[in-house]
This record gives structure tokens, C-alpha cells and sequence, in this order.
């Protein structure tokens, strides 16, 4: 193991073998770090805004074209639903799990069939091979234990059923996360794994399941809208979110409403303009992104479970 750098309270490494990174102490932060992160997992239910819809389209072409509607799905780390409607709509039968027990007691209560807790857990009282197809969407990275929940995936999974998983791809052309306000969104305690598509590749064989794809996926517009406005940053939004700042201004100034107020209008604008220019941008930014071989911000990778297989590696990653 190779080490790269450091970030808060984690030595970073590389394993030169699978190209993996990872970090120490290797531990995931547990359920409660879930709960409290309001900022990236808020409680609302999403239909078609999840800013990750693009590798759910993905997900839902592939899942199509390998199984038809009416098949039985299971999405761990459901999240706000965003992947459960896209599914349910598309004649799946529809399962989540999660460790946010609000995010989860939501999703209940619009109809669907959600569950709390983490895949080892609940595996250990499911049915097992009752399951047609499993998604596993920006889930991998936060794991200290990957193979575990490969080898629970396994057991839900019929002989010959479909892991669907998406990353963050370690390789990406352009970082979303470089802004110093995000960066430790790609970080431990928050990501304790960084991925290639090699180190992916090699996760799901180590885990029994045969690749039918991994690859990275292209910038959709949101997120070339998102690299933009991290790109073009001038301060605004901070100052605008930062509203205790102006409430202590001193006196004789303009009045802290006024200047929260402009401040925000300032952000507006500067988000419109950044909106329109992505829109403008985008078809030659796709076209650029064809010939000079650039790579996506996320890692989408497909498996099959083979009948009769069941030489899970049992040690410990990385």
C-alpha cells in the first residue's frame, strides 16, 4: 500500500494492485452520522429532481433490457426515492432499505416498501434468492466492508439476478468536489473508499459476480452546471447563507435585510447566468468529451449472479 496524503484525522492510501484508494482508520461513522447530516441527506422525497438520475436512466435501461417490468428490485441506500418512483413508474416491483429512519418512515408513507438498516442486517432475516435485480447507487465508497454487503447482495439475488452499483469515479476529468465549501464530501469519514474501474471490476469478482459492464458515465447538464458555478465561485453564496454576518454590521451601514437581500439577488443572477451558459455549452462540451476520451464524475458498473456460485472472498477489503 502506497500512502498518498492526508485528510483531517485519515492517512490516505493507494493499492497499487487494484487501484483502489482507501484510508485509516477505515471505519465507517456509523448510522447517527447519517441521521445528522441534514445538508447532503434531507428527508424529503424526491420524484425527478435527484441530481443522480442520470446513472438511475442507466440503471432503468439496462434493468429493461435484462429482466422487463414486473421483475422484483431491492435499492439500498434509497435514499429520498428518487430511483424507487423512476422504477415503480417503469413496472418494477419496488424495495428500498436505508440507514435514515426519517428518510425511510417518509418514503413509507407515499405507498412504498422501505426498510431501516444496513444490507448485512436485513439479508439475515429475508427470504433469500428473492430478488430479481439489486441497486446500489453512491453506497460502495462509505462502506468499511464491502465485500460483507456484496456477499448479503448475493443471497437476496436469484440465481442469475442482476447488482446494478454506481460510484464516484476516482478518474473523473473534472472534479465537482474542488470547492474547499464540498471537498469533504469525497473524504472520510464521509467516503472511505475512492474507486477506478479496474478496482471496481475487481471488487464485484472478488465478490462472485460476473461483470457485464463497468464503465464511466458522461457530465449531464446539472452537473456541468454544478462544476460551473463551483469554477465561477465569487463568495456570494457564502455570504448569502452566512446571514449572522450581516445581522452584526456596523452601524451607520446599509441595514442587514437590505444587504442579505441584494446578496441573494446577487447569487440568483449569478446562478441564472451560470444555468444558461451550461445549456448553451453543452452540446460541445458532449462532443469534447467524445474525442478527448474525458471521464465522468460517476463509475456505473452491472454484475450477474451465477447459478451455483458461492466462492465469495471471505477477507477483509481493501
Amino acid at each position: 500500500m502506497i500512502r498518498v496524503g492526508r485528510w483531517a484525522d485519515y492517512d490516505l492510501y493507494d493499492c497499487p494492485d487494484c487501484g483502489a484508494g482507501f484510508c485509516d482508520p477505515f471505519t465507517n461513522p456509523g448510522p447517527e452520522y447519517y441521521e445528522h447530516k441534514s445538508d447532503l441527506y434531507a428527508v424529503s422525497v424526491s420524484e425527478t429532481t435527484d441530481p443522480m438520475s442520470f446513472e438511475y436512466d442507466e440503471a432503468l435501461a439496462l434493468l429493461r433490457r435484462e429482466l422487463g417490468s414486473g421483475a422484483r428490485l431491492l435499492d439500498v441506500g434509497c435514499g429520498s426515492g428518487g430511483f424507487l418512483h423512476r422504477a415503480r413508474a417503469a413496472g418494477f416491483s419496488v424495495s428500498g432499505l436505508d440507514f435514515n429512519s426519517a428518510r425511510a418512515n417518509a418514503l413509507k408513507s407515499r405507498g412504498f416498501e422501505v426498510f431501516h438498516g444496513g444490507l448485512p442486517e436485513f439479508a439475515r432475516g429475508a427470504q433469500p434468492a428473492s430478488f430479481d435485480a439489486i441497486t446500489i447507487f453512491q453506497v460502495v465508497e462509505h462502506l468499511d466492508d464491502p465485500l460483507a454487503w456484496l456477499g448479503s447482495a448475493k443471497s437476496l439475488l436469484k440465481p442469475g439476478g442482476l447488482l446494478v452499483v454506481g460510484v464516484p469515479n476516482r478518474g473523473r476529468t473534472f472534479d465537482p468536489f474542488k470547492d474547499p465549501s464540498i471537498a469533504d464530501v469525497d473524504m472520510p469519514p464521509h467516503h472511505l473508499t475512492r474507486w477506478s474501474a479496474a478496482a471496481l471490476a475487481n471488487l464485484l469478482a472478488r465478490g462472485s459476480f460476473t461483470v457485464i459492464e463497468c464503465r464511466p458515465l458522461g457530465y449531464p447538464l446539472p452537473m456541468l452546471q454544478l462544476i460551473l458555478k463551483n469554477s465561477l465561485r465569487l463568495g456570494l453564496a457564502v455570504k448569502a447563507l452566512n446571514v449572522d454576518q450581516l445581522r452584526h454590521a456596523p452601524e451607520g451601514g446599509s441595514s442587514p435585510g437590505a444587504r442579505a437581500a441584494l446578496v441573494r439577488s446577487l447569487v440568483s443572477v449569478k446562478q441564472s447566468l451560470i444555468e444558461a451558459a451550461a445549456w448553451a455549452a453543452y452540446p460541445l462540451f458532449r462532443a469534447a468529451y467524445a474525442a478527448f476520451g474525458w471521464q465522468g464524475v460517476v463509475l456505473f458498473a452491472a454484475a450477474r449472479k451465477s447459478p451455483g456460485l458461492d466462492n465469495t472472498d471471505d477477507g477483509t477489503y481493501p
